[in-house]
C-alpha cells in the first residue's frame, strides 16, 4: 500500500536552520532579559524554570543543528508549528509565576499531548485511528501520567519524563517503518542490542509528523512546568534574598498534614499503577476492544489503531497456552514413550546403526528447497481440465526415496511459518494459526536444525532472494543458528521469471555453494520466482497455459494459467538441479517442498467441492507436496512408513535427518514415534494412519504436549 505522508517539501538548503536558531536566539534573549528583571528586585531566576526551559531550547538547538548540517529537507509548515511551539512554551515557563491556570485543565491537556506526541512521531495516518482506539490509548496515557504525577507529589517533573519517553517511542516506532517497513514488535525488546549495533548504519529524516510531535511534546512539557502541587506551595520564579528567620521549621502540625497528605498521594499514584497493569494484562484487547493484526501489515494496523493497542494486543498475542492437562514431567514421559516407540518399530535399529555409521563416516551436503508457493494443483481432480501436474515432478524420479502431500499451516501467503514448522519441528497446531513466531519471539534458544547440523560439522546457510528484513529473517536465521544468509544482494544480475529471481538462479548459487565448500553444507533455500500476483502479464505467451475451469471467474483463470507457467519453469529448473547432482561427487540430499497453495484455490476448491465438510474442504487447500531425493545409496535404505508418505512440515526435517542417519534429538525420535498413529498435523486438524482428518481436539498423540515442553515453554 501507498503510504499516507505529511508531504516533505525540498529545498534543499542548510538556510532553513535558520527558523529555528531564530527561535532559539529568541527564547536565549528572553531568558536574559527575565534574569535582569530579577536581579533588579534583588532576587533571580529559579533554578526550576531554568530546567523547564531547557527541552524547549534543546529541540530548537537540535532542529538548528540539523538543517544546518544539510541533513533534510524541512515541511515548511511543520517546523514553523514545531519552532512556533517551543518558543512560546519556553515563554510560558519563563513567566511561569505569573501563569495559574486550572490544574484539572493541565491534567486534561497533558495526556491529550502525550498521545499526540506518541502518534504524530508514529503514525503516518493518525486520522485513520477509530475513536474507540484513541480513548483506548488516552485512557492509557492518562492512568500512566496520572499516576506518575501523584507518586511524585503531585509535581510536574514524572509526567513529563512520561512525556518525553512516549516520544521517544514515537521516533523508534518512525524509523523503524522507515527503515523495515514493518511496526515495533515485543519481540523486538528481545533484539534490541542487535538493533543498537546496526542503527549507526541508517540515514535519518526529521519528518514532518515528527516536528509537529515535538511541538506536541513541548507544549506538554510547559503544562507540566505549570501544574502547583497546591495554592500555598507555588513559588514565584524571582526569589528574593531573605532574612534567615524566615526560615524555620515547620511545625509539627503541619508536618503531620503534609505527611499524611504524601501517603495518600503514594496511595493514590500507586493505585493508578494497578490500574494501568490490569488494562494492559487482564482484557483481551482482541476480545474486548476490537484489536486485531495482521503481522505481514502491522505497520497498517498499528495506523489503523494507534502504537499502544496494537502493541498491547501483540505483546498479549505472544502467550503459547500450554495444552490441557499440562505439566513438565506429563511432557517428557510421553515424549520418552513416544521416542521408545519409534526406536522399537521393527527394523529401525538395524537400519538407523547402518545410516548413522555412514553418516559418520561422511556426511552428506544438505539441500532443502523451501519452493514458494510450489503445489500440484492436479490433485485438485485435475482441475476437471486434464491437468497432470508438473512433469518433472511427477514422472521424471523414480529413484525418490520417499514422496507425498505435505500438511501446511498457511495458505496464501505466511511462507515464514512454514518456514518455522521446518526448521524447528514445531507445528503452528498448538501456536495458533495466525501466529508469526519469526516476528513474535526470540528464537536463540530454541532447538533448530541449522543448530543441530552446525553441531555435526556442517556449514549452515540460509537462502531467500528478497528484502532480508521480511519477516524478520535476517534477524530470525541468525536466532536459529545460521552461520550465513543469502538475501537479495547475493542475487542482484541473476536470472528473473516472473518478476522475481528464478528457481534456478538460487539452485546455481547452492551448486556454487557446494563446489566452494570444505565441510558438508546445509543449505535452506527458500525460493521467490513464484510469488504472487500472478496478473503481471510478464510470463512469454508461448509458456502460458490454457486451461479453463467452469464457473471460476476470468480474472482467477487468468491467474490460474500464469501459476502453471511458473509451476513449469520450477519443474524445469528442478530438472536441470537434479541433472547436475546425478554427476557430482559428493554425497548429497535434497528435499523440495512447497510452502502452500496460491490465494485463488480457495476459489478452484469453491468450484470444484461444494457442499463437503468444513475441514475436508480446508485440508484440501493446505496440503502442498514434497520430495526427497540422494545422488548416493543411502546404507539402511528408507522406511517409506516411517520417512515417507503424506507428513506435515514440522514432521519433514526430522524425517530426512532420520533417513540419512544424522543424530536426531529425543523430542524428533518422539515425532517419528508419534507418525505411528499421527501422520501430519496442521492448524486445521491430524492425519490418522489410515488416511482420514480429524479435529485438533480429537488428538490424544501426546505431540501437543511433547511440542509445548520443546517451544511453549522456552519462549
Amino acid at each position: 500500500m501507498d503510504d499516507v505522508r505529511f508531504e516533505q517539501v525540498s529545498y534543499g538548503s542548510p538556510v532553513w536552520a535558520l527558523v529555528p536558531a531564530i527561535a532559539l536566539i529568541a527564547l536565549v534573549v528572553l531568558a536574559i532579559r527575565e534574569e535582569r528583571t530579577a536581579r533588579t528586585h534583588s532576587g533571580h531566576i529559579l533554578p526550576s524554570t531554568v530546567a523547564w526551559t531547557i527541552p524547549h531550547l534543546v529541540i530548537l538547538a537540535a532542529a538548528a543543528t540539523w538543517y544546518a548540517a544539510g541533513a533534510g529537507s524541512p515541511n515548511i509548515v511543520a517546523l514553523a508549528a514545531c519552532c512556533a511551539a517551543a518558543l512560546c512554551s519556553g515563554c510560558l515557563t519563563l513567566h511561569r509565576s505569573r501563569i495559574t491556570p486550572p490544574t484539572p485543565l493541565l491534567l486534561a491537556a497533558i495526556p491529550v499531548l502525550g498521545v499526540l506526541a506518541l502518534e504524530l512521531c508514529a503514525n503516518d495516518r493518525l486520522y485513520t485511528i477509530g475513536p474507540q482506539f484513541w480513548l483506548l490509548e488516552l485512557a492509557l496515557v492518562a492512568t500512566l501520567l496520572f499516576g506518575l504525577w501523584l507518586l511524585s507529589g503531585r509535581r510536574g517533573v514524572a509526567p513529563a519524563i512520561g512525556l518525553a519517553a512516549l516520544t521517544l517511542v514515537g521516533t523508534i516506532q518512525h524509523y523503524v517503518l522507515e527503515f523495515r517497513g514493518t511496526a515495533i514488535l515485543p519481540s523486538d525488546i528481545f533484539a534490541l542490542g542487535t538493533a543498537m549495533s546496526v542503527s549507526g548504519g541508517y540515514t535519518y529524516d526529521l519528518s514532518a509528523g515528527m516536528m509537529l510531535g515535538f511541538a506536541a511534546l513541548s507544549l506538554g512539557i510547559t503544562c507540566c512546568a505549570l501544574l502547583r502541587r497546591s495554592a500555598s506551595d507555588a513559588k514565584t520564579s524571582v526569589s528574593p534574598k531573605q532574612p534567615a528567620h524566615l526560615n524555620d521549621a515547620t511545625s509539627r502540625t503541619q508536618r503531620s498534614i503534609l505527611g499524611s497528605t504524601r501517603m495518600r498521594e503514594i496511595a493514590g499514584g500507586a493505585a493508578l499503577l494497578v490500574v494501568l497493569v490490569i488494562l494492559l494484562t487482564v482484557p483481551s484487547y482482541g476480545k474486548v476492544f476490537g484489536v486485531q493484526m495482521d503481522y505481514w501489515w502491522s505497520k497498517d494496523w498499528y495506523g489503523r489503531q494507534g502504537f499502544l493497542p496494537s502493541f498491547v494486543y501483540c505483546w498479549q498475542d505472544l502467550a503459547v497456552n500450554a495444552p490441557e492437562g499440562y505439566s513438565a514431567d506429563a511432557a517428557r514421559t510421553t515424549q520418552a514413550e513416544l521416542a521408545k516407540a519409534y526406536l522399537e518399530k521393527a527394523g529401525t535399529q538395524e537400519r538407523r546403526d547402518a545410516s548413522t555409521a555412514q553418516f559418520a563416516q561422511r556426511s552428506p551436503n544438505i539441500i532443502v528447497i523451501q519452493n514458494e508457493t510450489f503445489c500440484d494443483l492436479s490433485t485438485l481432480d485435475g482441475l476437471r481440465s486434464d491437468y497432470k501436474g508438473p512433469t518433472f515432478w511427477r514422472s521424471g524420479m523414480p529413484d525418490a526415496l520417499a514422496r507425498g502431500e505435505l500438511a501446511v499451516s498457511v495458505f496464501g501467503g505466511g511462507t515464514c511459518n512454514t518456514e518455522f514448522e521446518f526448521l524447528t519441528n514445531n507445528s503452528l497446531a498448538f501456536l495458533g494459526a495466525v501466529k508469526y513466531p519469526f516476528t513474535m519471539y526470540d528464537l536463540t534458544g530454541v532447538n533448530s536444525i541449522p543448530r543441530q547440523l552446525s553441531a555435526a560439522g556442517y556449514r549452515t546457510v540460509g537462502m531467500h532472494p528478497n528484502i532480508p528484513s521480511n519477516w524478520n529473517r535476517d534477524r530470525a536465521y541468525a536466532q536459529l543458528g545460521f552461520d550465513e544468509f543469502l538475501d537479495e544482494n547475493a542475487f542482484i544480475g541473476d536470472e528473473q521469471y516472473h518478476t522475481h529471481t528464478s528457481d534456478w538462479a538460487t539452485y546455481d548459487r547452492t551448486l556454487e555453494l557446494i563446489r566452494a565448500a570444505d565441510e558438508p553444507l546445509f543449505v535452506f533455500d527458500v525460493t521467490m520466482q513464484n510469488h504472487s500476483g500472478y496478473d503481471t502479464g510478464s510470463i512469454p505467451e508461448d509458456e502460458l497455459r490454457n486451461y479453463t475451469i467452469d464457473g471460476l471467474s476470468d480474472d482467477d483463470t487468468f491467474q490460474l494459467n500464469e501459476f502453471l507457467a511458473c509451476i513449469d519453469e520450477s519443474d524445469r529448473a528442478f530438472e536441470r538441479l537434479i541433472t547436475k547432482l546425478r554427476t557430482l561427487d559428493e554425497p548429497t540430499i535434497v528435499v523440495m517442498y512447497g510452502d502452500h497453495h496460491p490465494w485463488f484455490s480457495t476459489a478452484i476448491n469453491d468450484v470444484l467441492f461444494p457442499n463437503e465438510d468444513e475441514l475436508t474442504h480446508a485440508e484440501r487447500i493446505h496440503n502442498t507436496c514434497y520430495l526427497m531425493w540422494s545422488n548416493y545409496e543411502i546404507a539402511g535404505g528408507i522406511d517409506p512408513e516411517t520417512d515417507g508418505g503424506s507428513t506435515s512440515a514440522d514432521l519433514l526435517s526430522a524425517m530426512m535427518l532420520d533417513g540419512i542417519g544424522a543424530p536426531l534429538t529425543d523430542f524428533q525420535q518422539a515425532l517419528l514415534g508419534a507418525r505411528q498413529t499421527v501422520r501430519a498435523v496442521n492448524a486445521n486438524g491430524y492425519l490418522d494412519a489410515e488416511g482420514t482428518w480429524h479435529p485438533l481436539a480429537d488428538d490424544t498423540s501426546g505431540i501437543a504436549l511433547i511440542e509445548y515442553l520443546n517451544f511453549g515453554s522456552q519462549v
